[in-house]
């Protein structure tokens, strides 16, 4: 008698269920390293405007005006991936984040700020649609595997500015652009992935769902200040504060990601099963009183570090829960949700670092600290929005955490 093969299957549509199931994890994995490798460009300007001494409302003005630009971009990208261009997307948008690592390498501020609008352009391309495909892949889970797909970006975004400084000390920093290349080729052979999901809804249009986002978007665009804001400012309030030289060159910024990637899971895994809105609030006012230790309570280093962890940790569970919980509200529109949702609240919260640095500059008697006390006024308002926010655990259950990840279709490479 002949052993049973993979191509004579023992029961009906299992290896199609097997192979569904490995392109799946496959198309995931490499959204979430070229999550890594967008991210890990994305975090470098802060440190690099402190390591190359440059002025702070230029450096603002740089950071805003390439952060206003591209997220407005995000709509339209969404549109394009839902037009079947998201393999292009992901592909360019990569490689195009991983432009920043030449900065060093010009001298006109004209250049720079090319290089830094063209990492942003990068990210902005990438997102919407690698955080709509991973939403699509399950309406159950989507907070999960958000959490999954977000968790590269953050791996990448906190060990940025420590890659960075440490081959820009050695002048090599081009040998960074190896991380986005080889994120580029896994995205090309695996990240094309549509959504085949048995608890899958009808694609429903984002006007009908507008009403129920617009909380969620408010949110977003508030946090999103406070965080952008102090990620720009944070080696030079790490200076003021008198912390250790290995925190301001990129420590500090380790710290305040690593905190966030840490939340992820369990931010996704509760806006799953108990919704949004008690998941933002405690996020908010603990994220709240983090900032208020870190600006006013002289901490000793470690204790400064830990802190910014908390922080963090609090203010990056808004993403996942956000989004995951747009997806819910307008199934089958990922990439649209995506850039309305992470798009366009970040291209307001791009005013963030040209508001935070003018108010830090020295010669206007402003300081890191008393900048980011300002900004920080917006916590309060995102709690306060989120209070709005549509429960939406009702029509999930308990139950929606179970379940496999279900297999997506996927497109006829070209």
């Amino acid at each position: 008698m002949r052993a049973t093969t993979e191509s004579e299957p023992t029961a009906v549509g299992q290896p199609a269920e097997v192979s569904g199931r490995r392109r799946a994890t496959l198309g995931l994995g490499a959204l979430a390293f070229g999550h890594l490798a967008v991210d890990c460009c994305t975090g470098i300007f802060p440190v690099y405007k402190t390591l190359a001494h440059l002025d702070l409302h230029f450096a603002g003005v740089v950071a805003t005006v390439a952060g206003v630009l591209s997220n407005a971009l995000q709509l339209g990208f969404g549109a394009l991936a839902d037009r079947g261009h998201s393999r292009a997307l992901l592909v360019l948008g990569t490689l195009g984040a991983g432009a920043v690592v030449f900065a060093p390498f010009v001298e006109q501020s004209g250049l720079t700020f090319a290089l830094v609008l063209a990492t942003s352009i990068g990210s902005a391309a990438f997102h919407p649609v690698a955080a709509g495909a991973t939403g699509e892949l399950s309406q159950k889970r989507a907070g999960l595997l958000l959490a999954l797909f977000l968790s590269g970006g953050y791996v990448g975004y906190s060990l940025s500015q420590l890659a960075f400084t440490a081959l820009f000390r050695r002048s090599v920093t081009w040998a960074l652009f190896i991380v986005p290349a080889l994120a580029a080729l896994a995205l090309l052979r695996f990240g094309d992935i549509r959504r085949h999901s048995a608890d899958a809804a009808p694609p429903q249009p984002l006007q009908s769902a507008w009403r129920s986002l617009v909380p969620l978007f408010a949110v977003q665009a508030l946090a999103a200040t406070v965080n952008v804001s102090l990620v720009f400012l944070l080696p030079d309030l790490l200076l003021e504060l008198h912390a250790p030289a290995w925190a301001a060159e990129g420590g500090g910024h380790f710290a305040l990601v690593a905190g966030g990637a840490l939340a992820l899971l369990p931010a996704g895994h509760a806006a799953d099963r108990f919704g949004a809105r008690g998941v933002l609030g405690a996020a908010l006012v603990l994220a709240g009183l983090c900032l208020s230790l870190v600006l006013g309570a002289h901490l000793a280093p470690m204790t400064l570090m830990l802190t910014l962890t908390a922080f963090g940790a609090f203010i990056s569970a808004s993403n996942v829960v956000a989004v995951s919980s747009g997806n819910r509200l307008a199934p089958g529109r990922g990439a649209g949700v995506s850039a309305l949702l992470m798009g366009l609240p970040w291209a307001l919260a791009a005013l963030g670092p040209l508001v935070a640095g003018t108010l830090a500059d020295p010669r206007s008697s402003g300081t890191p600290s008393s900048a980011l006390a300002w900004v920080g006024a917006c916590l309060p308002l995102a709690f306060a929005a989120a209070l709005t926010v549509p429960r939406l655990s009702s029509h999930l259950g308990p139950a929606a955490s179970g379940g496999a990840l279900e297999a997506p279709s996927v497109s006829p490479r070209a």
